[in-house]
């Protein structure tokens, strides 16, 4: 796998068949998308095993090295883009959170205004047959009862007995 890159003046660069080694390249990786840096990765990798075969070992063990450092920088990428996809979620779900709970409310008050509105009907309802009840009580009282009370058996008998000892003592 050959590695062909233009620097900044324009140039065609091929890192394996250049005198200067892979690891003595400065590139800032930070900036470098993911698919471009696993291609770094695979390529010094390539690189290692190329410097190994020829013999060059302290150009592997760099080309190691910098395998490392870069899944390092690999690895803090993506878990850099897990917590901003986690973060998102959080804020889409605390927006869809806050959206049906305000629905619920609406919902909630809607239903809430209505029970209270069946409930003043009911209760209108049950003063009204109340009032008719206790008419009606009334009414049937007055016409088992006469205005005027009738007097006992027992004050009718006294009353007698009264008239009775004043006649006597007259």
């Amino acid at each position: 796998m050959k590695k062909v890159e233009k620097n900044n003046n324009g140039q065609k660069i091929d890192y394996l068949s250049t005198s200067t080694s892979l690891t003595s390249k400065t590139i800032d990786f930070s900036k470098i998308n993911k698919k471009k840096l696993d291609e770094y990765i695979e390529l010094m990798k390539e690189h290692q095993m190329n410097c190994v075969k020829v013999g060059n070992f302290i150009e592997a063990e760099l080309a190691k090295q910098r395998v490392i450092q870069l899944k390092k920088i690999q690895e803090k990428k993506n878990y850099n883009e897990a917590k901003k996809k986690q973060t998102e979620d959080i804020i889409k779900f605390n927006k869809q959170r806050e959206k049906e709970l305000s629905e619920y409310n609406i919902q909630f008050e809607d239903k809430y205004a209505e029970e209270i509105t069946k409930l003043n009907e009911l209760l209108v309802q049950l003063k009204n047959n109340h009032e008719r009840e206790l008419n009606e009580y009334f009414t049937n009282f007055e016409k088992n009862y006469p205005k005027e009370m009738k007097p006992s058996n027992e004050l009718v008998e006294m009353q007698k007995q009264l008239e009775y000892f004043i006649k006597i003592e007259e």
